[in-house]
Parts: C-alpha cells; structure tokens; sequence
C-alpha cells in the first residue's frame, strides 16, 4: 500500500498520521465561541465581491486557495471559474479550490492527495482565549505550529470538534430494507456513533444511482412510489417522481442530464430530467425487467427487455429510438465497452452472451455458456467482461478482443456481483460470507488469473430475507473506496458493514448500519480531486459568514500551511423582503421560531411510534415558511440514534414528524432552515424522554 493510501485508510479509521505527532488518545484543544454578527438590524451589509485568492509559498511550492459560489448554472467542479465570479455566500454551495504550482517555474504540481478544512476565526478579546485584545477582535490567523494542532485535533474524528468545512469527507450511503437510507460518516473517531443520517423513504427501495455531481442521489420504490430524489448534501428526499409501474433500474446519463429508470410492470423506460425532475419521454421498449447501458461516448442507450425479443436502442440527445437488435427472449444483463467497440447482453434463457456491434446495431458473434447467467459487467480498462453464473458457481472471463472465452474460474458460491478497484475485481459471494478477489493484473495472460477469498461477516448474505423476483441481480452490495485500495462490504444478514483493504486477510474494520439490513452500499466523495493540471477542488457546503482559517495538508512535500477564506453573508431568499440581497442569516437571532404543540414533561416509550407535532414562525415580514425548507432531526443524546428528514405540514403553520424512539434516554429534537439562514443548533433544541416501554404495552398510539 503507498505511503498515501494507507494515511487516507488511516484517516477514515479516525487515526492520525505521525506527520502530526498525535495520538488516539491526546485530548483535543478547547473549542472556541463562534463570534458574533457585528451587524445590527439595518446596519449596512458588505457588498458581495468576488472572494480573493489567499497565497502562501512553502517549501518552492505557490499554494492559492479561492472560494467560487455555485448556485444555479454556475459551473461545476472541474470548470475554469468564470470572469468575476461572485463570492460564496453562507449557508450555500460552494467550489473550493486550491492551485499548487512551482513557485519557480510556475509549473502545475500534479499528482497529490491533499486534505483540507475550513474553521470559522474566532473572536479573542478579553473575553477570548488570547487574551490581550479589544473585546470582540477576531483572533490572529494561526502560526505553523498552530496550523499543525489545528490540523491534528480535525484529523482526531471528534463529534466534538469539527470543522465547518470538512474537504476529505465521503460517506457510505447503504440502501435498506427498511424504507429508509442510512448515511454513515466512517471518518468519525472509533467508539462514537457514525450514523450521520436516516432518509426516510416513501416505500422500499430497489435500486440506486448517484449523480456524477454527487449531489443527488435517485432512488427506485416499490409498491407504484416512483422515483426517489434525495438531496445528498441536506439528506432529505426532494421530490417523488412518478414514472411507470413497477420501477427498479435506474441508471444516471453519463453527461448527467437524465436519469432512465425501468419499469418492469408496463414495459416502459422513463427519462426523467436530472435538474428538474420532468418526465420527459416514457419508451416503450418490450415487457420483463429491464437493463440499462451507454455506449458510443455515452450518446445511446441500450436497453434490455427480459421477456422481449430485442434490445432498444434510443439517442440519448433526443430520446429518439435508433432501432432494435434481435437477441432472443431472456436478457438479464448488458453491459457496454466503448473501448472494445462492443456491447455485451448476457441471455439467462438461451445460456449465452451476445455480442452486439453498436456501430453497425447487428449481432457480431454469441459465447456459450452454462445455464444460470447472471449480471455481465466489463473491467474498467473495456477489454474483458465478467460473466457470473449463480447456478453453476462460476464466472467466465471473455476477451473482447478475441470475443471468446479466456478464462473460467470456479470455487465460488452464488457469485452475484461484481465491482472493480485499480487491481482487483471483487466478487461478492450470494452464498457464503466471503468476498472473492480476481487479481486484473493476470486477465491478459495465459494462466488462470489468482483468485483470493477473504472471509466477510459472520452470515451468508443469502441468509437474510430474499430479494423479491427478478431484483437479485440489482444488488450493489459492495463499492470500491476512493483510494482505490479497497472497499466497503454491505452484509444484509450481518446488519454491518465491512471496510476491506487490499493486501490484508480480513476487514479492518466494521460499520454498524444501527439494526438496518443494507442491500445496497455506495460511497458518496466528497474529498479535493484534481480537476485541471496542479487544481485540486471539491464542492463544499459553507456555514456562517465570516472570516476562516482554510488548512491544508500535503503528501508532497510533507507539509501543513494555513490560510484565509472570506464567507459572504447569506442572500435574502426569493420571495422575501430585500430579495437577493445579503444580510439575511446575519446576527444572532434566528429567522425562525419553534414552538413545540405537546406537553414539556411528555415521555413517550421506547419501541412506540408518536407523532410529534410543532409550529414554526417566521420572522416579522418573511413569508412563511415551507415544509420543504425545513430540515427536523432527532438524536439521542449524547451520542446513538439520530434520524433527520422533512417534516409533513398540517396547515396553520403546524407541521409534524413521526417517530418511534429505538430505546430508553433523552432525545432532542433540532430544526433547520439552511435557505433562511438558520442552521441546526440555531434555535433551541426540545429534549423528550423516553422510558422504557412497558411489559404488555400495544403498539400505535400517536401523539
């Protein structure tokens, strides 16, 4: 493993690396208040420019940090900012970057993993933990040694201290069986909770994609709910799109303007717009379940009918059909190689994969193979494809260059799925508690590649309660980890997690998905890559206005700088007094008020569902406030359960949110309305206590 890799697998154990000279058990620096607005109601607002560049030079290495507000078609990350680019306001998104050239010759250094943070200045002052200046003063920006503590105590995985800004994050989103997603932080320090997040889902899901924004993430629901549209950065479902009957694929368009989702019960595709969730065609390509793949660049879609004839072509532009191409009832799977110039339709019913030229649309050859196929899925380099086979424990290894079979390898135990990391393909074996690793590096020779199977979880994943007919092949039970050395196991009858690194025997460590069964698991990245040569950028969400301590670590040269970021005051929302104009969110009173509608002693019991029910109010001359505004969340404190999610709106200014408390203690329940400003922590929290539930007690019962 590199020196990099294993400082960012370190990382995500909440360990820090030496370079910083802490341990697990060095207690963190007190935190600080964060300072006051200066600006009294009416005072004038500072006009919102484009944010500066902060610079540093350190060891022959120009460092410049910039914040870029994004909002609307502002470019994503990746893009070149524009000419005047506005400054990033609080409480929105925003594309941080830092820009690391040779501060002699100007040229790009490429080829870093750099982490970094953001942390609000605080004030010192007499009141201060400095000391010695007027009351109010923000503190001076930290020196070298205090921009290494600063950095050590963040990389400690506190609850307690965190930053504003975390640029490293990833979490793993697991799809439940529960109704609901779960969104683990696995960069939180060992014995602490690392459930960040509950999504309450309209009905079981099936299937899920990511957009390659990362910020949206879509969600197929059984029982005719449609499609789920979950904000990844709120953690809250957007909107439920209705699409056809009885949806379950779902693939996002690789230029990331549509998401195709198949409809199994009426033999339609839905595109749906990515940005405003429009439909905006339905397809009718053939009945049975459906598979999605793009070829040519991304520019078609190809489609599969499991009880059809044929596999649907459709222009991804205009959503126009191409033609059809006859492959014969009992397609399950398909998958494209724009590399090979092929794509690959893995036929369970005729016990073969049909290769289809989809320059031509015409079928350019058939691999026989045993009967049970399942999923077929092509290696990142597009040479060879995967093709498992459930029934008879197998997987076939096809060249696409030769369009024949390479390779059959044996000894696995319901292989279901397959994904891939920089060397190795990860089996997942239905049938055992195991995961199987194909070393990439053998597929092009002439021996049989090396297979190791490594022990996963305690229970089988057929153990847990089966997958209903004809999903089993959607599963995406494990994702490779954003350094490429490893990944995260969803073990459904285990209820866990399981976080493998290459090279090892066994897992290193294990998540707790809280008594939820994960069916599917996806690693949301949040961490700085590098966009442009010598650009490293991430898409963050800021908080309060105000000036920031940016702090930045490199692997090469081992160093850690600190430098400054200006957060605008947020702008005034659509539709309310002085719209578009900053000064909304500022001071030290909330916009919204929360006025609990139960008893303050109220004690409810562990195990029983209750409704709890509140009303908000928004400040003299807003509008009020919606329910989709609105984030609620209910921890259990000080640390275990926590569930977030909108709330349901009753009319009047009263909303509601159903909770059944998981066990005895004290809870409290936040509100959040990011878009007026006003952050969870901003108004005071209500506490509840739960008691014990009592022997004999019905269920039901809301209050």
């Amino acid at each position: 493993m590199s020196a990099t890799r294993a400082r960012r697998a370190l990382v995500a154990l909440g360990i820090c690396p030496a370079l910083l000279g802490c341990g697990r058990g060095a207690p963190p620096p007190p935190s600080r208040a964060e300072a006051a607005s200066p600006a009294g109601p009416g005072a004038a607002q500072p006009e919102a420019a484009p944010s500066p560049a902060s610079r540093v030079e350190r060891d022959g290495v120009s460092i410049a940090f910039t914040l870029r507000a994004l909002e609307g078609d502002a470019p994503r990350v990746g893009a070149a900012p524009a000419a005047g680019a506005a400054a990033a306001p609080a409480f929105t998104d925003a594309v941080a970057e830092f820009t690391l050239r040779d501060a002699t010759t100007g040229a790009p250094v490429r080829g870093l993993s750099p982490l970094g943070w953001m942390s609000r200045r605080g004030a010192g002052g007499a009141a201060g933990p400095s000391g010695g200046g007027p009351a109010g003063a923000l503190d001076a920006a930290p020196d070298e040694a205090g921009c290494r503590a600063k950095i050590k105590t963040f990389m400690a995985g506190l609850l307690s201290v965190r930053p504003e800004v975390d640029m490293n994050a990833y979490f793993l989103w697991t799809l439940n069986r529960d109704s609901t997603l779960s969104v683990i932080n696995p960069q939180v320090a060992l014995g602490r909770t690392k459930l960040r997040s509950v999504v309450s889902l309209a009905g079981p899901g099936v299937s899920l994609a990511l957009h390659p924004d990362r910020d949206r993430l879509y969600v197929t629901l059984r029982g005719g709910r449609g499609l789920a549209v979950v904000d990844t950065r709120r953690a809250l479902v957007k909107a439920n799109v209705p699409v056809g009957e009885e949806p379950t694929g779902v693939a996002v368009a690789p230029d990331g303007r549509t998401v195709w989702v198949g409809n199994d019960g009426d033999g339609t595709v839905s595109v749906v717009d990515a940005r405003s969730t429009d439909v905006l065609r339905t397809l009718r390509v053939g009945p049975g379940h459906h598979e999605i793949a793009f070829a040519d660049g991304g520019r078609a879609a190809w489609i599969t009918s499991q009880r059809g004839e044929a596999v649907a072509v459709v222009d991804v532009a205009t959503l126009e059909p191409l033609g059809e191409v006859a492959v014969g009832e009992g397609a399950v799977s398909i998958a494209a190689s724009d590399e090979a110039g092929v794509v690959y339709v893995a036929n369970a019913e005729r016990a073969e994969v049909t290769i289809l030229d989809p320059a031509r649309r015409t079928v350019a050859g058939r691999v026989p193979l045993k009967p049970g196929l399942g999923a077929v899925r092509f290696d990142p380099r597009g040479r060879f494809a995967f093709a498992l086979n459930p029934a008879a424990n197998e997987v076939s290894l096809l060249d696409a260059s030769t369009g024949a079979v390479a390779h059959t390898l044996s000894g696995f135990a319901a292989p279901d799925a397959v994904t891939f990391t920089d060397a190795f393909a990860y089996v997942r074996n239905r049938g055992a508690a195991r995961v199987s690793l194909i070393d990439r590096a053998g597929l092009g020779g002439p021996a049989v590649p090396p297979v190791v199977h490594v022990a996963v979880g305690q229970e089988a994943p057929a153990r847990a309660r089966p997958e209903p007919p004809g999903q089993g092949g959607l599963v995406a039970a494990i994702a490779p980890m954003p350094e490429g050395n490893g990944a995260v196991v969803a073990s459904p009858a285990d209820r866990a997690l399981y976080f493998y690194v290459e090279g090892m025997m066994a897992p290193i460590g294990t998540f707790s998905n809280y008594g939820r069964e994960p069916t599917a698991v996806l690693v949301e990245d949040r961490s700085l890559k590098e966009v442009r040569p010598g650009v490293y950028a991430t898409t963050v969400r800021l908080g309060a206005e105000g000036l920031h301590d940016v702090a930045l670590l490199l692997d090469r040269p081992r160093a850690a700088v600190c430098l400054e970021a200006t957060v605008a005051p947020a702008r005034c929302p659509a539709g309310a007094p002085y719209a578009g104009e900053d000064g909304c969110g500022g001071g030290p009173a909330p916009d919204v008020a929360l006025e609990p509608l139960f008893e303050p002693d109220l004690r409810l019991e562990a195990g029983a569902p209750a409704t709890l029910r509140f009303r908000t109010t928004a400040k003299a001359g807003a509008p009020a406030i919606d329910a989709k505004e609105m984030e609620i969340m209910i921890v259990r404190f000080p640390a275990g359960y926590r569930w977030s999610g909108a709330p349901r709106p009753e009319g009047d200014g009263v909303f509601s949110v159903a909770f059944t408390p998981p066990e005895p203690g004290e809870y409290r329940v936040l509100a959040a309305a990011p878009r007026r400003g006003v952050t969870l922590g901003a108004v005071p929290f209500v506490p509840l206590r739960v008691r014990p539930r009592r022997a004999g007690a019905p269920d039901g019962g809301a209050r």
